[in-house]
């Protein structure tokens, strides 16, 4: 009897120890994944976004465009609700280089995401908005809406068709990069809002051997437009003078050979044409580039590549530009609760007036997750852009903030955070700093719709779906 009552304890050690072992290996794999899931996000989405080249670079993967295949239709089929509410003071709230304007500023951004199955296909569509709301400034409440939609025809055993298109509306941030500066408003630009922006694309990308791997080679088709408008009476046309559309034609070949690396190589061809005042801006883009995509353990991942871009202009009194570009993007885990983001990368941007040609914007950031308890994360980030213009300007960026966020639920998080945002540039009138504060509201609502008791760790929502157009 004592055997047997030694032999039940024995075993029941056992049990309760392989328990907390799992509880231990689900709690780490939950915490991997939600870290994860911010550090996906990018350096870029943090703070001021970049210019738009270089955001849909960290965004869609674009500059790699067969990296971006499977995203976001490797999600599980299912819906994908999240809203995230900000409450923040801004000492420089419309971010003017004259004088500064506190205020406080409300942002909702509700999103929607949709993933399913049709037969062999797989289908995503997804709503995205963001709502802004002054305290003092209220000439400053904009809102944006964009809905997007993705299919994968599974056409053969070796080839695949996606067809994807996106429509929205929105508005420009104010001192980001290629917009137009706070001091050429005039008239009743003091009282008017920030300028709204209209955009489409669609396209398709007919791909070989993504099934099979090893070899994967990708010719794709883009048309994208782009219209600005503003309400300040005077400079309104102004702002209609950069609406422009572009085509782009892309070959992509991908060689897979080791199970987590390979290398990549893409051919790009884009016509730029501008709409009304700024015909002397039509371009014609030719970029190349040659990268390696690894990811030699769990803990280590990224890509990195270096190519070179190309734009001839029909106005020949406009200056042609010649200019290498690359991209660096890696992910390392220091443990399962530390992750360290660090990106780079240099790319050719549209200008937001007809006083340039183009301009260079070379971005660099770094970011630091840090789980300090199950229920406890803090984030860092810091950045530095450089825009360098063809003409004799140059804007120099400084970007960084922090914040700590606790985990309330499975669907809710909230958190505080700070940021300092600094433009120093070589034209007059252009210069401001803005410091903010503010809280935050996180919620990923699957598991509220889906009940309680899920153990599996499947991804979150909060990346979805994608942003777009946040700068031009």
């Amino acid at each position: 009897m004592k055997l047997n009552l030694g032999l039940l304890e024995s075993h029941n050690n056992k049990m309760n120890i392989r328990r907390i072992k799992g509880k231990l290996i689900l709690l780490g794999a939950t915490m991997m994944a939600a870290m994860t899931a911010a550090v996906s996000a990018q350096v870029a989405d943090n703070g001021l976004p970049p210019a738009s080249n270089t955001y849909r670079a960290y965004q869609d993967a674009s500059i790699a465009r067969d990296s971006g295949l499977n995203q976001p239709l490797d999600l599980l089929s299912d819906f994908y609700p999240a809203i995230t509410v900000t409450i923040t003071d801004h000492d420089n709230v419309r971010r003017r280089p004259d004088f500064q304007e506190e205020d406080l500023k409300i942002v909702v951004t509700p999103s929607l995401a949709y993933r399913t199955n049709i037969g062999r296909h797989q289908f995503y569509a997804a709503y995205s908005g963001t709502y802004n709301y002054h305290q003092d400034l209220t000439q400053e409440d904009a809102e944006s809406n964009v809905v997007s939609a993705k299919l994968g025809l599974d056409l053969t055993r070796r080839w695949d068709l996606d067809v994807f298109a996106s429509y929205g509306d929105g508005f420009q941030q104010r001192g980001i990069s290629g917009g137009r500066e706070f001091n050429q408003f005039a008239d009743n630009g003091i009282d008017s809002g920030p300028e709204n922006i209209e955009f489409l694309s669609y396209g398709a990308d007919l791909i070989f051997g993504r099934k099979i791997g090893i070899v994967t080679a990708v010719l794709g088709y883009e048309y994208r437009e782009i219209g600005y408008d503003s309400d300040d009476l005077f400079n309104g046309g102004d702002s209609s003078d950069r609406d422009r559309e572009s085509e782009s034609i892309h070959f992509d070949l991908n060689w897979q050979f080791a199970s987590q690396t390979s290398v990549f190589g893409r051919i790009q061809r884009t016509e730029t044409g501008y709409d009304l005042g700024q015909p002397s801006l039509d371009s014609r883009q030719t970029d190349y580039l040659v990268g390696l995509r690894f990811k030699p353990s769990n803990a280590l991942s990224g890509v990195a590549s270096v190519g070179r871009s190309v734009r001839d202009f029909e106005d020949g009194s406009r200056e042609s530009y010649d200019g290498n570009a690359y991209y660096v993007n890696l992910n390392y885990a220091i443990n399962p609760f530390s992750i360290v983001e660090l990106s780079a990368s240099k790319f050719v941007e549209e200008p937001g007036d007809d006083r340039s040609s183009y301009y260079e914007s070379q971005f660099l950031g770094a970011a630091w997750s840090h789980s300090l308890s199950s229920q406890v994360l803090f984030g860092a980030y810091a950045k530095l852009v450089d825009d360098d213009y063809d003409i004799d300007r140059e804007d120099r960026f400084v970007d960084w903030g922090l914040g700590l966020d606790y985990v309330w639920r499975s669907w809710l998080t909230a958190g505080v955070y700070y940021g300092e945002i600094d433009r120093n540039s070589s034209l007059d009138g252009v210069d401001y700093d803005d410091r903010y504060f503010g809280i935050r509201l996180r919620s990923d609502l699957r598991p509220l719709l889906e009940g309680r008791g899920k153990r599996r760790v499947e991804p979150s929502s909060f990346d979805y779906p994608r942003k777009t157009e946040a700068s031009q």
